[in-house]
C-alpha cells in the first residue's frame, strides 16, 4: 500500500534565492512545476499568486522528483535563458540512484527521444522529426548494496529525458515504476534530484551556482558521500 505526502503546497517548496531577474526554487517529490490538473497546486501558480504578474518556468521537473526549478520574472531574461539553453551554456547536475551495472568511467548517453502520451521513447537514431537529440554524460559515484549513485550532467532537456535514456541502457532510476523499476517508493518519489544548477547572468556576466539539499525522503539519500560529488 501506498502512502502518500499529506503536506500542503506551499510546504513543499522554498525560495532558495531571488535575483531582480529570476527566482531558484527548491521542491520536494510530489508537487508539479506547471499546472496538471486543476485539482492541484503547482508552484508556478503558487508563485503567480504571490507576486501578482507572470512567472516563466525555465526549466522543468517531474512531479515525482526533487530539487532545483529556477523561475523568470521578466520575458527579457526568460527569453535571455531560453537561449542559453538552446546553446547548451547552462549546467544543470542530477543525482540519480540506479539499479544494474554502471560503466566505471564517465560514460556518454546519445539517444533520440520522442514523447507519447505520458512516456517518453528512445531510438538510437530519428525515426521521424518526432525524435529529437537527447544528451547526458553520466559518472558513477558511490555504491550501495543494489544501488549505485550517478552524477549526470544533463546537455539537453528533453521530456523525462533522463529516466528513459537511464532506463534503455538497463539503469533504473530507484522507484520509477513507469520506467521500469521493480517496485515503487512508499512515498511515490523516485531517486532522482535536480542537484545543481550553474550559469552566467545574460546581462551582467555574474557566475551563479545553486545546490539542491539532498531528499529525505529515502534511506540510501542519508547515505550519499557528498564529498564524492564534487
Amino acid at each position: 500500500m501506498l502512502i502518500l505526502d499529506q503536506k500542503s503546497a506551499t510546504e513543499k517548496f522554498k525560495v532558495l534565492d531571488e535575483q531582480q531577474d529570476f527566482i531558484i526554487v527548491t521542491k520536494q517529490h510530489g508537487i508539479a512545476v506547471q499546472a496538471t490538473d486543476t485539482a492541484q497546486e503547482d508552484i508556478e501558480s503558487l508563485l503567480k499568486r504571490q507576486y501578482g504578474n507572470e512567472i516563466y518556468v525555465l526549466n522543468r521537473i517531474d512531479q515525482p522528483v526533487s530539487g532545483l526549478v529556477i523561475f523568470g520574472k521578466n520575458k527579457r531574461f526568460a527569453d535571455q535563458f531560453t537561449e542559453m539553453l538552446k546553446a547548451r551554456i547552462v549546467r544543470k547536475t542530477y543525482l540519480a540512484l540506479v539499479s544494474g551495472n554502471p560503466e566505471k568511467e564517465r560514460t556518454m548517453l546519445r539517444h533520440f527521444i520522442k514523447k507519447l502520451h505520458n512516456r517518453a521513447m528512445t531510438a538510437d537514431e530519428p525515426l521521424t522529426p518526432e525524435y529529437k537529440e537527447a544528451i547526458l554524460y553520466y559518472t558513477a559515484v558511490q555504491e550501495f548494496d543494489n544501488y549505485h549513485l550517478l552524477k549526470i550532467e544533463l546537455k539537453t532537456g528533453r521530456f523525462h529525458q533522463i529516466r528513459a535514456q537511464l532506463a534503455t541502457v538497463d539503469l533504473r532510476i530507484k522507484g520509477d515504476l513507469k520506467y521500469g523499476s521493480k517496485r515503487p517508493n512508499i512515498n511515490r518519489s523516485i531517486g532522482l534530484l535536480s542537484y545543481k544548477l550553474e550559469f552566467e547572468h545574460p546581462d551582467t556576466g555574474i557566475t551563479y551556482a545553486y545546490i539542491a539539499p539532498l531528499p529525505d525522503n529515502d534511506i540510501l539519500w542519508n547515505l550519499v558521500d557528498v564529498s564524492k560529488i564534487d
